[in-house]
């Protein structure tokens, strides 16, 4: 029930986008880099994620969350050489909060409700620049409201096996506005300047008292941004990008060690589909990849319940690789 701040400040396929071939000195104009949206949940759902509560419950979530991205890979995951160790620290702070409707009335077989997300984040991007390329410098748009989303879902019944509950889901749509701080003369920025629509569908399985296995599968479609942001000129006749589709998966299996606590396993699969694209163009070799993994915990206090997950990427493609992060989540019930 989650999107994520903090993975997608990449820079996809810098170098396929021309900006090794001009000397910025003189402020010769470039193409515009395009990446997937912030806001995929790459990782904040975890334990216990198809749960839900009965028609009427309200659900609050707050998460705070830290990257450290270290590294910007090429399509072979191999590092682009324009920049000597660059970096970016995302820090975020996510509100959410969730609605059963209080009604007997179900749709698609289970009970509706609605989701509204509202992120903030900050950026802090450090760029040492690399001969023989002097003159790149990348702009960062700091601190400022993330692009919102707001999501309608469909919460069901448990699947009992003898009387036990076995499996539980969620189903859910939603639409990111873009509405967050977005500066065309910067080139990594909090808000996207484009709409997103997803759908994802959250899973639990109760293999046993102690054992579960949780998955989330996600599909996100990118409208265009038809003011592409760069802090170097553009080329003329530019007019608008597109981020491709793309396609997760969060997985996390848990074991329970008694009433109170949960720990295990969590990670996720990113894998972009389609290419993007500058005024309706494919840009070769600019599909985004990515894998985390990582431990983590939740304490369960009945209402307030406390996760806590730690990931560390492999297996990188045109984009930044996460060398570490770590994320607090507070959910309460009422």
């Amino acid at each position: 029930m989650m999107a994520k701040v903090m993975r997608s400040y990449a820079l996809a396929a810098i170098a396929a986008t021309g900006l090794v071939a001009f000397d910025v000195s003189k402020a010769l104009a470039v193409q515009p880099t395009v990446t997937l949206p912030t806001g995929l949940n790459l990782g904040a759902t975890s334990f216990y994620d198809g749960f839900g509560g009965q028609p009427g419950d309200s659900a609050w979530q707050t998460y705070i969350s830290y990257a450290h991205n270290k590294g910007i890979k090429d399509g072979d995951g191999k590092d682009i050489p324009i920049f000597n160790d660059p970096k970016m620290d995302v820090y975020s702070v996510i509100s959410q909060y969730s609605y059963l409707f209080k009604t007997d009335q179900k749709i698609l077989g289970g009970h509706p409700g609605v989701d509204v997300i509202v992120p903030m984040a900050s950026l802090d991007a450090s760029f040492q620049n690399a001969p023989p390329f002097p003159g790149v410098k990348l702009k960062d748009n700091g601190f400022g409201l993330g692009d919102p989303t707001v999501s309608l879902f469909v919460q069901y019944d448990p699947v009992t096996i003898n009387g036990n509950p076995f499996f539980v889901s969620r189903l859910n749509a939603g639409v990111t506005m873009p509405v967050g701080k977005y500066d065309n003369d910067k080139d990594f920025n909090i808000g996207n300047n484009f709409w997103s629509i997803h759908t994802y569908w959250a899973m639990t399985f109760l293999l046993s008292p102690k054992w579960s296995i949780s998955l989330r599968p996600q599909y996100y479609y990118n409208f265009k941004n038809n003011d592409p942001a760069s802090s170097l000129p553009l080329d003329e006749g530019v007019d608008d990008t597109q981020a491709g589709q793309s396609a997760s998966i969060n997985y996390n299996v848990g074991y329970k060690v008694n009433d109170y606590l949960t720990v295990g396993v969590s990670g996720y699969y990113l894998k972009q589909i389609t290419d993007h694209q500058i005024n309706g163009h494919s840009i070769s070799d600019s599909k985004e990849k990515t894998l985390g993994f990582g431990p983590g915990l939740v304490v369960d206090l009945d209402k307030d319940k406390f996760f806590v997950t730690a990931y560390r990427e492999s297996s990188v493609e045109n984009r930044f690789k996460v060398e570490n992060s770590i994320t607090l989540r507070w959910l309460h019930m009422f």
